[in-house]
């Protein structure tokens, strides 16, 4: 009999903690839920576009008036490093002649609508000529004509004198050493090569002058 009281002694006081000990951890504060909010989906805004085809998009874009294949920056702009690029017009002297005709006017209204976009370019304007004729008489014709176009792009379109300068080289610089029709024509040319420590790029400009005889 007292061993049984013992043993039923033993069983309230363990069930009597056991309930104490749940009691307490109810009574303890429990883990706050953590809520993490998802960003909505943005709609994408920046222009990714490339309108001047320089390969920068529109939104990182600095300098929208790229010239086609000239050398730019991140940003889209040139530096002083630059792409050379030749563009050749088209200019008939007669015989002998450095007198450039009325219809060639807008192909030099070219060269000089450059200049004025980039008004830190300077230009020498380069006569070069045929092998036929004497080396002296080449090299005044070549001069002449080359004094020639200097003279249009300031006196007709407004060319700062001390931006452009004349030079001629007679057939000192011949592209093509050949006796041939194809071959004169190719010699008689003007280059008006362009140059500035602030440009983009530099360019160069071929004028072709086609008479028959020097």
């Amino acid at each position: 009999m007292k061993l049984l009281s013992i043993f039923l002694m033993s069983f309230l006081l363990l069930g009597c903690e056991t309930i104490a000990e749940l009691q307490a951890k109810a009574a303890a504060p429990s883990t706050p839920t953590v809520t993490i909010a998802m960003p909505e989906q943005q709609q994408q805004e920046n222009d990714l576009s490339d309108d001047d085809a320089d390969g920068v998009i529109t939104y990182r874009e600095q300098c929208l008036n790229s010239v086609l294949g000239s050398q730019v920056n991140n940003s889209g702009c040139g530096g002083d490093t630059v792409n050379t690029v030749r563009q050749e017009l088209n200019v008939n002297f007669g015989n002998n002649s450095a007198v450039i005709s009325a219809r060639y006017f807008a192909d030099i209204k070219g060269l000089a609508d450059f200049m004025t976009r980039y008004p830190d370019l300077d230009v020498i304007i380069e006569g070069h000529s045929s092998k036929q004729g004497s080396a002296a008489l080449n090299m005044d014709l070549s001069q002449r004509r080359a004094q020639a176009v200097m003279d249009l792009l300031i006196n007709k379109f407004g060319i700062t004198t001390s931006r452009v300068s004349a030079i001629g080289y007679g057939f000192e610089r011949l592209l093509d050493e050949g006796n041939s029709k194809s071959a004169h024509k190719r010699n008689r040319r003007i280059v008006a090569e362009l140059s500035g420590e602030n440009l983009t790029q530099d360019m160069k400009w071929t004028i072709y002058s086609v008479d028959k005889t020097l």
